[in-house]
């Protein structure tokens, strides 16, 4: 378990290997979490007020606050997780200190943001939306973004040996 331990990406073949592996797995979880998320919510922000307030025209009925605190309780433990070993691995890739920065602040930040604008949608103004939704898409794109970088790098990055 040492090889886990190096600050250079490039020290051991497995380490190359097992970080490959795990940044295109993680691809797919981000992905696919924006398709969870367009299904269970909806694909722009009238279809996320109708399920979180419901909609009498269509025979809505508004989401649960049990179903929401449920959604909400892991969507953020994934979300960490997956942001987090993203993040750990972005430390490790040769970025400027600035880049790094926006990256991981951003990525956490918009998480952040993103569910306590879902409970202020359910709880005091449906203009949070706006936040909930733009702040799903934006960190999700981050973390392809940082994820991206790393397979780049470990792949098609001229090492110096």
């Amino acid at each position: 378990m040492k090889f886990l331990v190096s600050k250079s990406l490039h020290a051991n073949p497995n380490f190359i290997l097992l970080l490959g592996f795990y940044s295109f797995l993680l691809l797919f979880y981000f992905v696919g979490d924006l398709f969870y998320l367009g299904h269970f919510f909806g694909t722009d922000t009238q279809m996320v007020l109708s399920t979180l307030q419901g909609n009498e025209e269509e025979f809505l009925e508004p989401l649960s606050l049990m179903s929401l605190l449920e959604h909400l309780h892991i969507a953020l433990f994934l979300g960490i997780m997956a942001l987090f070993t993203t993040m750990a691995i972005v430390l490790r890739l040769n970025l400027t200190k600035g880049h790094k920065r926006l990256i991981i602040s951003l990525s956490m930040g918009t998480l952040l943001l993103e569910s306590l604008a879902l409970l202020a949608t359910y709880f005091l103004n449906e203009n949070f939306v706006y936040i909930f939704f733009y702040g799903t898409i934006t960190w999700h794109l981050v973390g392809v973004y940082a994820l991206l970088l790393t397979l780049k790098e470990l792949y098609w990055t001229k090492r110096d040996f």
